[in-house]
């Protein structure tokens, strides 16, 4: 009988390797399916859930934001007014996105203000129309984060505008985290249910590369208030649905990615003026 001889351990080990570099590549291809309207459903079939890709939220995060950045710094340098300027950034951001929280925002408000219970609080958010409490909060939002980037870009060098949306994207990608890590979904039914629970070394990871961007990008002092303002807002918003909804949707995760971007980029605009 001719013995096989046994797999080397180099064997294995570059086996083992190939699969977690096929698997992270599918986690971000899976969340940027997610959180931005980029073509890449047809790329790769996804056998994770989308809270296991969790993880990369802040890299993706980063990525909008510089997308959004670099097209503000673009119109800025083609003397573009800065006000003007900075409303076509966010309208720039919001195609990419395809308002998906802004979306949350708007159901949030409407669920959360005008429901009398937890049956109809989740109705309203799933309700297609927006109401009164929707318009106010996108409106007062959007004017929220246009008056603070237009205070990140006067009197001051550009680019702390540019890193500042960056930063703002990728922690408020990451603060959601919080929410589905240390709650459970409201209902049976929606994003919240099939989105699966985030896994703890994907919230590690998810930190440890946050962290990385924000100290990377940001004075230190800066980049540690950020991220407490971050995740303390999105916490917030959390426990606001938690009392009401006894949990969470995935229009709450929309909301607090909403309230975390513009937290951090007032603070920003207020500690760089």
């Amino acid at each position: 009988m001719i013995r096989r001889p046994p797999r080397s351990t180099h064997c294995i080990s570059s086996a083992a390797s190939d699969v977690y570099k096929r698997q992270c590549l599918e986690d971000i291809l899976l969340a940027l399916t997610f959180f931005t309207r980029i073509p890449t459903h047809f790329i790769t079939k996804y056998d994770r859930t989308l809270m296991q890709a969790c993880w990369c939220f802040p890299l993706i995060g980063a990525g909008i934001g510089l997308a959004g950045g670099a097209f503000f710094y673009i119109l800025l340098v083609v003397q573009i007014p800065i006000a003007i300027s900075a409303v076509m950034a966010i309208c720039f951001i919001v195609i990419l996105t395809g308002a998906l929280h802004e979306d949350g925002l708007a159901d949030t408000a409407d669920g959360l203000g005008g429901g009398n219970d937890k049956k109809s609080k989740i109705e309203k958010m799933r309700d297609s129309k927006i109401g009164s409490y929707g318009v106010l909060a996108i409106l007062l939002i959007t004017l929220i984060k246009w008056n603070a980037i237009i205070t990140l870009a006067t009197g001051k060098p550009y680019e702390i505008a540019i890193l500042s949306i960056i930063c703002a994207h990728s922690l408020s990608r990451f603060s959601i985290i919080v929410i589905p890590y240390f709650s459970i979904p409201a209902s049976d039914e929606g994003l919240a249910r099939y989105a699966g629970e985030p896994e703890t070394r994907g919230v590690i990871g998810g930190f440890l590369l946050t962290s990385f961007l924000i100290f990377l990008l940001l004075p230190f002092d800066q980049a540690i208030l950020s991220a407490v303002l971050a995740i303390l807002v999105a916490g917030v918003v959390g426990l606001l649905a938690n009392f009401q909804i006894k949990g969470y949707t995935g229009d709450i995760l929309g909301a607090a990615q909403q309230v975390s971007e513009a937290t951090v980029l007032v603070y920003l605009a207020s500690s760089s003026s």
